[in-house]
C-alpha cells in the first residue's frame, strides 16, 4: 500500500510530539521522501500545482505546515533567504531545484548590511528532500518548471525572516503579517 498524504501527516505530528528540534525535523525529512515516491500524490496534489503555494496540511498542535509549491518559469533564481525562528523541509516532485546554502561573513553588527559567501549548491531532485533548520540562509534557483512539498515549523507570512542581496551587501526584513 503507497504512503500517502494522511501518513506523512500522522508520522511528521508523531515525530515533533517525541522531539520539536533537529531529530524530529530530520525524521519529517525522511518520511517526506517517502511520500515523494508516491506517483498518485504527486498527480494529485503537485502536476496541477501552478506557480504559487497551496496549504495541503496545518499541525495544530506542533504548529508546521505542509505546502504545495510550484514555478512554471525557468531560469527562476530566488534571492538568499532565511525562515527566521523556524525551519523548513524542502521536497522535490517534478523538475529541479538547485540550492545554495550561503555563510553569512560579517558580524551582524550593522543594521541592513550582511555580507555572505556561498557555502555549497546542491541539486534537489526528484524524490529527494532538504532540511533546513531555523536560521540557515538558503536560496533556490529552478532551471525549468518545478513542483515540491515545504513543510515549515509554521506559518512563515507571520514571523520576521530576511532577505538578503549578495552583491549589494544588503539584507532587509521581509514582510510578516
Amino acid at each position: 500500500m503507497a504512503y500517502t498524504l494522511e501518513d506523512f501527516c500522522r508520522d511528521a505530528h508523531d515525530a515533533m510530539a517525541r522531539d520539536p528540534g533537529h531529530a524530529g525535523r530530520e525524521a519529517i525529512r525522511t518520511h517526506l521522501e517517502k511520500l515523494l515516491a508516491n506517483a498518485d500524490f504527486v498527480a494529485e496534489h503537485l502536476a496541477g500545482q501552478g506557480k504559487g503555494k497551496t496549504e495541503l496540511y496545518h499541525d495544530e498542535a506542533s504548529d508546521f505546515y505542509v505546502m504545495a509549491h510550484g514555478t512554471d518559469q525557468g531560469d527562476r533564481v530566488g534571492a538568499p533567504h532565511d525562515h527566521g525562528a523556524s525551519w523548513a523541509v524542502y521536497g522535490q516532485a517534478i523538475g529541479l531545484t538547485n540550492m545554495t546554502v550561503w555563510d553569512r561573513t560579517d558580524d551582524g553588527s550593522r543594521p541592513g548590511h550582511a555580507e555572505l559567501a556561498p557555502d555549497r549548491t546542491f541539486p534537489l531532485e526528484p524524490g529527494k528532500a532538504a532540511l533546513f533548520d531555523s536560521g540557515v540562509i538558503h536560496s533556490t534557483a529552478h532551471p525549468g518548471p518545478a513542483r515540491w512539498v515545504r513543510v515549515t515549523g509554521t506559518n512563515l507570512d507571520t514571523i520576521e525572516r530576511h532577505a538578503y542581496d549578495p552583491a549589494r551587501k544588503s539584507m532587509k526584513l521581509m514582510n510578516a503579517s
